[in-house]
């Protein structure tokens, strides 16, 4: 990013204040030419640099008082410039001689310009007078000296594109302040509400409400009518009206001066004269005055820039000439040059006329009606060319008339024309397109629709009184003075963004344009084939599923909701790949929307409740489109074959003091493994040594349970017999858990006369 060279005006104006005058030095070889560039439009061009030198010398000396400006030092010094000139002027009167001191003992008369007093009373100056100095300043260098945002960058301390963004708030706000200031003197009671909200009518600043009332208003009041069109023409021409509001007559010389173009003056003035008899009709109010009074300016910048005549002469002004063409600036007849008259048509196709009056400045016809001179052979009758009227150029500043559109849904159960259209789709939904043209209006009245890409065209052909082109998606009102309302049924999207379901109406008749927008709310709607559980690998131990969400375009989230019964526990692995899980809210988010990664969902299986406790449920959203699938997992399954009890050999019996019985998991390693022993009154448990398993028993009861994280061999279990018998009293009976898998059976005890 570019930065500004050397030190801002401001930063040197600061240094100034504290005594370094070599900042001061900065300043004059920044300022000097412009400086000199004015007093040339005052006084002639030997003494052009001792004006622009005496004019430094002041603002020096108010800067070292602690006055002068702070940041716009070229504004600041050009209006020093003009005041040292009127001083000079003041004091180069004649001197009278007198005995009466005390009539000259006041403060010196101020040196009044009628022009520049003109303006400076107005509303630009005003407007701009309110504005920070900040904005004043670089609405100077850009708007007045047109600079490049390059070349002011280094007086403000910015770079080119803040002052570029500088620039733009600042406009904003010299045309608001100055609206503002232009209806200061017109709002009386009845139209208070209305005037002092046409500045922001004319930006586009009031809400569709406020907008329809200003129009209401309007229709009613010529008068505010009139501001209004004003107010419009005014707000396209802010920098021509700033100009003279802050140069004065000499200004204009001056700005002419820096650009080389004297002949920019006189189209200033035509184009200011056109701007007030364009609308003649209306009832100007204060805006033709405002224009007027630019002209004289620039008329009188005229006479300044036109000849070497001293600075006093501005006291007293040349008489005008008697001979002169009244039509021309007293002072500079060759400034607007007559126009010649149009050619006459060859004899052969009419007779030949001659102007009575001479020619005005008028290019558009002669003044009177000229005459035609007899002809003797052949006779035919005396004609004459009817005068032809000026044709007053039409204004093509585009107004915006938040009024002209509106878009509304229809309530209730309609017309006619309503129920004939039962048969679309319920998921159509129709809106009314209303235009509300000025009275009379023959202006062509065209409509354009854009719609986003979940949309399509809403018409079926031509509704009744318009013409409609699909292709360049316009239509035409038939009747441009009262265009009838148009029903468009838009057919109700299924997702998509805001944009790709917001339909765009744009209006024109004439300078008057208006455009509005409606967004259409896709309804959510279920898709079976959004979501699918599929099963994992095979495992009689773990419920392994696979969570698939469909992809799809035009998305920006896909979610999953996961619930489940009691029996169940969470089933998300930590990070799962392509998700972003919560276990705390049980809600997992897709990295890619588009295209979600498959999700691994693992549930342990359940040993024991109802189908409800069992129960897990995905509900998947994607945009408005949803989806809901639920399992019952299936619990322990038995397996006949997953336990036995064996009964060690003399060779393998660990103690032969007591009945040993190993219980052996088959087909299991290194997996959890849960045992519940129980036996009858004739048996005691008397203890369990295998290392690796835990055993919990109560002593009131003939029950044990023994577990192991990691089965790598079978449990040995010792035994007791007390009594002899046999039957349930002598048996031991053993349930094992794995997984999803169990087992149960059971073994006899002999009695203890048969103990080894």
């Amino acid at each position: 990013m570019e930065t500004p060279e050397g030190p801002s005006d401001a930063e040197l104006i600061a240094r100034v204040r504290n005594g370094d005058l070599e900042a001061y030095g900065e300043l004059f070889g920044r300022h000097h030419h412009a400086a000199e560039r004015m007093a040339r439009q005052l006084v002639p061009a030997n003494d052009a640099d001792d004006l622009a030198s005496d004019a430094f010398a002041k603002v020096l000396d108010a800067l070292r008082g602690g006055g002068g400006p702070d940041i716009s030092f070229r504004a600041y010094l050009l209006t020093t410039v003009r005041r040292v000139h009127v001083d000079r002027i003041r004091s180069g009167r004649k001197v009278t001689a007198t005995d009466d001191i005390a009539a000259y003992e006041r403060e010196p008369e101020t040196f009044d310009d009628p022009t520049v007093t003109g303006f400076e009373s107005g509303a630009a100056a005003k407007a701009f007078a309110s504005l920070p100095e900040r904005w004043q300043a670089v609405l100077w260098h850009t708007e007045v000296e047109g600079e490049k945002p390059a070349a002011v960058a280094p007086l403000l301390g910015l770079t080119a594109n803040g002052v570029s963004a500088l620039a733009y708030r600042a406009r904003e706000g010299l045309r608001q302040a100055y609206l503002q200031q232009h209806l200061a003197d017109v709002a009386g009671d009845r139209c208070r509400w209305t005037t002092e909200r046409l500045g922001a009518y004319v930006r586009g600043g009031l809400t569709k409400r406020e907008n329809r009332n200003v129009r209401e208003h309007m229709d009613d009041c010529a008068k505010c009518t009139a501001v209004y069109l004003e107010l419009v023409e005014v707000n396209s021409a802010l920098p021509a009206l700033l100009a003279p509001a802050l140069l004065g007559t000499a200004g204009i010389g001056y700005l002419a001066a820096a650009s080389g173009a004297k002949v920019g003056l006189v189209g200033f003035v035509i184009t200011g004269w056109r701007k007030v008899t364009e609308n003649s009709t209306r009832t100007a109010v204060a805006g033709g005055a405002v224009v007027v009074v630019a002209i004289a300016a620039v008329l009188a910048a005229m006479a300044l820039t036109g000849n070497d005549t001293p600075p006093a002469a501005i006291d007293k002004p040349p008489a005008a000439n008697p001979t002169q063409n009244p039509t021309q600036p007293p002072g500079n007849p060759s400034t607007v040059p007559p126009v010649k008259p149009p050619t006459a048509p060859p004899a052969s196709t009419q007779p030949t006329t001659a102007p009575t009056t001479a020619p005005t400045t008028e290019p558009t016809a002669p003044t009177t009606a000229p005459t035609s001179p007899e002809v003797t052979s052949p006779p035919t009758p005396t004609t004459s060319t009817p005068t032809v009227a000026p044709t007053t150029p039409e204004p093509t500043t585009p107004i915006l008339d938040e009024g002209l559109l509106t878009i509304s849904m229809p309530t209730g159960g309609g017309g006619p024309s309503d129920r004939a259209e039962s048969t679309q789709a319920a998921a159509d939904v129709r809106f009314v397109i209303t235009i509300k043209t000025p009275a009379g209006n023959a202006k062509p009245v065209v409509i354009g629709l854009k719609y986003g890409t979940s949309l399509e065209w809403p018409l079926g052909g031509n509704p009744t009184g318009w013409t409609c082109n699909k292709a360049a998606g316009t239509c035409t009102a038939t009747n441009p003075a009262s265009p009838a309302p148009m029903p468009v049924t838009f057919q109700a999207p299924l997702g998509g963004s805001v944009t790709q379901r917001t339909f765009t109406v744009s209006a024109k008749s004439g300078r008057l344009y208006d455009d509005d927008s409606e967004t259409l709310v896709a309804p959510p709607r279920t898709d079976e084939n959004l979501l699918k559980i599929v099963d994992g690998k095979a495992d009689p131990d773990v419920h392994h599923r696979i969570l698939t969400v469909a992809p799809g375009i035009d998305r920006t989230s896909v979610s999953l909701r996961l619930s489940y019964g009691s029996a169940l526990e969470w089933p998300i692995a930590a990070n799962p790949a392509g998700w972003k899980c919560s276990s705390k809210t049980k809600l997992c988010t897709a990295i890619n929307p588009v295209k979600p990664a498959p999700l691994p969902a693992d549930f342990d299986v359940p040993s024991d409740g109802t189908s409800a406790a069992r129960t897990f449920t995905v509900a998947a959203t994607a945009g408005l489109v949803s989806d809901t699938d639920s399992e019952v997992l299936a619990g322990i399954q038995p397996d006949e074959s997953l336990l036995q009890i064996v009964t060690p050999t003399p060779q393998t019996d660990p103690n032969p003091f007591v009945y040993n019985r190993f219980l052996k998991v088959n087909g299991v390693t290194n997996q959890r493994v849960t045992v519940d022993i129980s036996w009858g009154r004739n048996l005691s448990f008397l203890s369990a040594r295998d290392k690796g398993w835990t055993c919990s028993r109560s002593t009131d009861i003939r029950r044990a349970t023994c577990w192991t994280d990691s089965y790598s061999k079978p449990f040995n279990s010792e035994w007791a017999a007390w009594l002899p018998g046999s039957g349930s009293n002598n048996q031991l009976t053993v349930h094992v858990r794995v997984g999803g898998r169990e087992d149960t059976d059971t073994a006899q005890i002999p009695p203890t006369t048969t103990r080894r």
